[in-house]
């Protein structure tokens, strides 16, 4: 019996749903996509209902493309002997039943990751540390919500031990909805911050919403908990499964001692569980990302493993996340963190340049889905930036507030730009050897599209 998804395993699942099944050969799955572009040789394609564009409209071409079987709510004209298509009224939630079925069949042990910030750099180095005992399987890239959560499942093997995911939300119900899916027995809340509070409505909402997933856990699960966060520490106590709760807290059952920041080489700190202290010499870079070594460490600890087995699987696992390190002709470093902002991502980020030699270059855009919160957050990021970097340039509307700010701390070299093309050409302009550029911006601000800008410098 062959390891991975199959299209046969798939039309039984559908059909005993009740759905509409066209079966072909049987075939391995090795992913899942739902975007034709992206489907490569091996897939199922989910035509899931967009807001700009109906994926049943793109059947054909993710056919085309080499997707072996097909969920979507319409028949594609023309004859596909050579795949699988499940016709249903609700591809989403087909899909979802789907992704339960093929994870109950696989029974792996589900550690599920959420919070407002650091979720995919958290589920990408855990799965690495985990990787030095057990056989893991992860969520390709950020393959999070109602429809990326159930895809992600799809490349699940049968021989895998573990599948660490990532769980996110923009919605209430989201989070409890992806935990049914994936059962998982470990979760871990890193944070709570106000990014999504545009859509949730207040801070309490979203901090419910991230804290259903360790609410739901079965009595043998173990929660992984941020003790320096006052919205999450306090659920400890209400909790029926085991706890571990992480930090530099002097309650926190994982507790870390001062970190020493190694600039672009990672951090080192103490860790302590119990009655044993361990040095971790972590690969990735910045005090900010020693809560995703933490909840790598405690989920390894939640699988059996000692301290000073996790502590050694930190250190021998290569940095992963979403910064990317590269150098521009002129000889300067960029620190290409342009995934995704939010105002703690943003204030950590900005601490790690601080501390690298040379001068340092920050080139910023806006940070989304803040609500009536986007100009105070952006103020405060200003301040951050005042005493971080040694120019500052920033662009669009919003970030108007964040260069005021960092003007009136005492930054004394500001420039804001109206569009991040300028933005780009200003720093491109005056780059030299030795420089440090930090680019970061939310995900809609498009900011790989100036990269190259700042990488061709001269």
């Amino acid at each position: 019996m062959t390891a991975n998804l199959t299209t046969a395993f798939v039309a039984a699942a559908m059909r005993s749903r009740g759905y509409s099944v066209f079966e072909g050969p049987e075939r391995d799955i090795t992913g899942g996509a739902a975007d034709s572009r992206n489907v490569s040789h091996g897939d199922l394609f989910a035509a899931f209902p967009g807001e700009n564009a109906d994926g049943n409209l793109f059947v054909a071409d993710a056919l085309k493309a080499g997707a072996v079987a097909v969920i979507c709510s319409r028949q594609p004209d023309g004859e596909w002997p050579g795949a699988t298509i499940a016709v249903t009224p609700d591809v989403t939630r087909a899909v979802g039943e789907l992704a339960h079925a093929w994870r109950r069949e696989c029974g792996p042990r589900v550690v599920g990751i959420t919070g407002t910030v650091g979720k995919t750099t958290a589920k990408d180095f855990t799965a690495a540390v985990l990787a030095n005992r057990f056989n893991v399987h992860s969520s390709p890239g950020n393959l999070n919500s109602r429809e990326g959560l159930p895809l992600a499942l799809m490349s699940l093997r049968r021989d895998h031990q573990v599948s660490v995911l990532e769980l996110a939300m923009d919605s209430t119900g989201e989070i409890a909805e992806l935990a049914a899916i994936a059962e998982p027995e470990i979760g871990a809340v890193l944070n709570i911050g106000f990014t999504h509070v545009s859509k949730l409505g207040s801070i309490d909402a979203i901090a419910a919403e991230k804290l259903s997933l360790v609410r739901g856990l079965p009595r043998t699960g173990t929660a992984l908990l941020n003790a320096d966060d006052p919205r999450i520490a306090p659920v400890a106590a209400e909790l029926g499964c085991s706890v571990i709760t992480f930090g530099c807290a002097e309650e926190a059952a994982l507790r870390r001692g001062q970190v020493t920041d190694r600039g672009l080489d990672g951090t080192s700190f103490d860790v302590t569980f119990g009655e044993t202290t361990e040095r971790v010499n972590s690969p990735l870079p910045g005090a900010h990302t020693v809560s995703a070594v933490l909840t790598a460490i405690g989920a390894a600890i939640a699988l059996g493993v000692n301290l000073r087995g996790a502590a050694s699987a930190v250190s021998q696992s290569r940095a992963t996340g979403r910064a990317r390190v590269s150098h521009t002709e002129a000889g300067a470093t960029i620190i290409d963190d342009r995934y995704n902002s939010s105002p703690a991502s943003l204030a950590g980020a900005l601490e790690m340049l601080a501390g690298l030699p040379g001068r340092r270059i920050a080139l910023l855009g806006r940070m989304a889905e803040l609500g009536e919160f986007e100009e105070s957050e952006h103020r405060k990021a200003g301040a951050v930036a005042a005493r971080s970097c040694d120019l500052l340039v920033c662009s669009g509307e919003t970030c108007r507030a964040l260069a005021e700010a960092a003007r009136a701390a005492g930054h004394g070299d500001v420039r804001w730009f109206e569009t991040k093309e300028e933005a780009a050409a200003a720093v491109a302009a005056i780059i030299e050897p030795g420089d440090y550029v930090l680019v970061k911006a939310s995900r809609g601000e498009a900011f790989e599209t100036i990269l190259h800008v700042l990488e061709d410098a001269r």
